[in-house]
């Protein structure tokens, strides 16, 4: 099937040009019966437009019709020849009609869904255009404020004559907590007592000699009292 010079262009009726004897042929049908071609000034422009055709022509009913079919630039039938100027050339012609009416319908249909399509997709690329110069301008400035220096916080010091230049500390978190020093007396642990030295066993032993002696001295007074 042909398709239309331009897609916006007004649809042109296809037509009826002529009757091509010299394609005529026998029909299969019957040996009365012949092919008879009618040639169209150009080739339908796609499917839609027979199945158009067809669905007028399936909507009548009319006596004698037989078969009918569409190719290339050609509508052929059987046919009687004469039949033909009189029940089946006003038969086609209506089908015709019908086909070149709707499909008009439909071209504009398409022109204006395209129409549509497009200028979404021009105000779809115009929203994109918009956002990436948005995020240029984000990025440019981003760029700009990582390009400026930092000032260092501490002042600069100014250099005396034969002064050795100090460098400059640099401190983190709190200040640090500077404890007083600590004299040696304070931080020595105090002399501890030393246990008593252990006795010696020759004057253990006297010690408990002298006790038993006075325990005994103690019952033997106790015992010369009672005796008197």
């Amino acid at each position: 099937m042909s398709q239309p010079d331009a897609p916006d262009a007004e649809f042109d009726d296809v037509r009826i040009v002529d009757l091509d004897l010299s394609r005529t042929t026998w029909s299969r049908v019957h040996d009365s019966l012949r092919v008879m071609f009618l040639r169209l000034d150009r080739e339908p422009p796609d499917t839609d437009w027979p199945r158009l055709f067809f669905e007028e022509r399936e909507s009548r009913i009319v006596a004698r019709r037989r078969g009918l079919w569409i190719e290339e630039d050609y509508i052929s039938f059987d046919a009687l020849p004469e039949e033909v100027e009189k029940i089946h050339l006003p038969d086609i012609r209506k089908s015709m009609a019908y086909a070149n009416r709707k499909y008009r319908e439909l071209t504009r249909e398409r022109h204006l869904n395209r129409m549509a399509n497009l200028a979404g997709l021009r105000s779809e690329r115009d929203e994109m255009l918009a956002l990436q110069e948005r995020v240029r301008g984000l990025l440019n400035g981003s760029a700009t404020a990582a390009d400026v220096p930092v000032t260092a916080a501490t002042p600069a010091l100014s250099k005396a004559p034969g002064a050795t230049p100090v460098a400059p500390v640099r401190t983190f978190g709190p200040a640090p907590v500077v404890e007083a020093p600590v004299s040696k007396a304070t931080t020595r642990a105090p002399d501890q007592t030393r246990p008593p030295a252990d006795p010696h066993p020759l004057a253990e032993f006297e010690t408990r000699r002298d006790a038993l002696k006075q325990m005994f001295r103690a019952a033997a007074a106790s015992q010369d009292k009672e005796q008197k």
